[in-house]
């Protein structure tokens, strides 16, 4: 038996996941197979294919299976999944950098994101800020959130500018 053999694929209209009373994780049931207290998902590929291969895994952190992706779930459970996809996929999108600022061994970003003006600190810009796609850059704070550059042709002439100055 290859490897590849070994992959439990689960067929998304077979698991349901919801939130218990006062529960901060989800349960899963996974239909004729088990029921997971605490389930997580995790994505395979999150940056190259972010809605697809996604692992379910027990609070252990140990994997279940994998959902090719979410279509096919129930709306209550499909919107179970995508909440807990973003809150621990939560990175911010910079849409406008207003300025750079280097301040003793790091450099200080003043930024416009989807979710309003942000303050943040990098230390090193070769360790911090790589390049993820053609024009999609990631950046790491020093307090380890991740910011993304989702399209840097589509940043205004500043932005672009600012940017280009760390390099």
């Amino acid at each position: 038996m290859s490897r590849l053999d070994a992959i439990n694929y689960l067929e998304p209209d077979r698991v349901r996941m919801w939130y218990p009373a006062r529960g901060a994780r989800p349960r899963c049931e996974v239909e004729g197979e088990r029921c997971l207290l605490e389930a997580r998902l995790v994505r395979c590929f999150p940056l190259s294919e972010p809605d697809q291969f996604l692992s379910l895994r027990d609070g252990a952190g140990n994997e279940v299976g994998i959902l090719r992706s979410l279509n096919g779930m129930d709306p209550e459970s499909r919107e179970v999944a995508e909440n807990e996809l973003d809150r621990r996929y939560f990175t911010p999108a910079i849409e406008r950098i207003t300025a750079l600022k280097q301040e003793a061994s790091m450099w200080r970003w003043d930024v416009e994101t989807q979710h309003g003006p942000i303050t943040f600190y990098l230390r090193g810009v070769r360790d911090s800020i790589h390049e993820v796609a053609p024009r999609r850059w990631q950046v790491m704070s020093i307090d380890g959130q991740r910011y993304e550059i989702r399209d840097y042709a589509r940043l205004d002439d500043q932005s672009r500018n600012l940017f280009d100055s760390l390099f």
